[in-house]
Formats: C-alpha cells, sequence, structure tokens
C-alpha cells in the first residue's frame, strides 16, 4: 500500500486562542518586570508580553486541508457563545514550587463560559477533524515564563521559595473582555516564534 508522505507545506503549526487586550499585556509586563528583580538572574525565560495568548487547544500540525473545517468549528462554536469577562489574578508555577518550569498567571471570572467554550471546541474538532483535546482538565492561565532548561535536572529550591514568597502578592492584573476568539499560525524562529492570525469568530 502507497503512503503519501506528509511535507512541511501540507501542515501549518497552529492553536486556538483568545488574544490579550492592551492593558492585560501591560499588566503582564509589569509584573514580569517585577519578578526579574526578585529572581536570580538568567533563570527564567520570559516570554514576550506581545506574545502572551490564553491558548484554549493547541492543534499541533494542522494540515492545510483542514483549515477551512476549522474555520466553520471556530464561527459555529463562538456563534453559540455569549462575550464574557474574566480577570487576570494570582501568581503560580508549574508542577510545583520545588522543580518550577512553568510560571504562570491565573484567571478568574467567568471561567464556566470559558469552560463550555473550550469543552464545545474540543468536542467539533474530535468529531470533524479527528484532533484529540488535552485528556487533563482544562486549567486556564498565561504562561509568562519558563525555568531555563539547565536548572531543571535538580530542584531549584532557591528559585521556588522566590517565587512562592510572590503567589499571595499577585492580585488583579487587568480584566479581559472576550468577544472573539482566533485560529493563530505559530512559526517557531530563532529569535522567538512569529504569530499570525489565521481566522477569527466573533462571540455571540
Amino acid at each position: 500500500m502507497n503512503m503519501q508522505k506528509k511535507t512541511p507545506h501540507d501542515t501549518v503549526r497552529a492553536f486556538i486562542a483568545i488574544e490579550l487586550s492592551e492593558d492585560a499585556r501591560q499588566g503582564l509586563a509589569m509584573l514580569q518586570d517585577r519578578l526579574r528583580g526578585i529572581l536570580p538572574p538568567d533563570t527564567v525565560r520570559w516570554a514576550a508580553a506581545t506574545n502572551i495568548h490564553l491558548t484554549l487547544h493547541f492543534l499541533g500540525d494542522l494540515r492545510r486541508n483542514h483549515l477551512e473545517t476549522v474555520e466553520r468549528i471556530l464561527l459555529d462554536a463562538a456563534g453559540r457563545s455569549s462575550p464574557f469577562s474574566l480577570t487576570l489574578a494570582g501568581l503560580g508555577c508549574f508542577p510545583n514550587p520545588r522543580r518550577p518550569r512553568i510560571v504562570w498567571v491565573g484567571i478568574s471570572g467567568e471561567t464556566e463560559a470559558l469552560r463550555l467554550l473550550q469543552k464545545r471546541l474540543g468536542k467539533d474538532l474530535k468529531k470533524n477533524i479527528g484532533f484529540h483535546p488535552e485528556p487533563r482538565p482544562f486549567s486556564p492561565h498565561l504562561t509568562i515564563g519558563r525555568v531555563k532548561k539547565a536548572l531543571r535536572t535538580q530542584p531549584s529550591v532557591r528559585l521556588g521559595s522566590l517565587l512562592e514568597q510572590q503567589f499571595d502578592t499577585v492580585g488583579d492584573l487587568a480584566v479581559l473582555k472576550v468577544d472573539k476568539i482566533l485560529l493563530i499560525q505559530s512559526d517557531l524562529r530563532p529569535d522567538g516564534p512569529v504569530y499570525t492570525s489565521l481566522a477569527q469568530a466573533e462571540l455571540g
């Protein structure tokens, strides 16, 4: 049986996300600057605030012939969802403060509407293009930094302790009005990812 091999041109690296407002990005950037002054230097690779999104589903290498189908799924899911508000608040790290890898900001507010939208998208993507959503429960958050790989092989006790001391000091950073979702292409480059919006759908 002949198997046609996929080429890089047959797919795009893509994800579905909610774009942040300028106020939200400024709030994240200010928090990152604050943490830079507290944490040991050269331990965390901070994400550019302009590149941070609230990811609903990471699709990976999406076939180009599925793009139109995914756009229809976005339009349908968005059309059945009303706009809602989220609050960027709180600080944490995955998997835990003893071995921090991901530094994140939490999401509160109308999270039930967010979870319903994410679940609806996952169900439709699985049905129409065979996409398998993450089996873990959806945990909305914004990744603002990643601990450098050289520090991941042993417990980063000092780094984790300093981060943990800040957990209760980070209150509300910004309110985000969610009124659309986007399909975004991610091109990985040596100087950082470049994001291109492929489609968007207005809620309601």
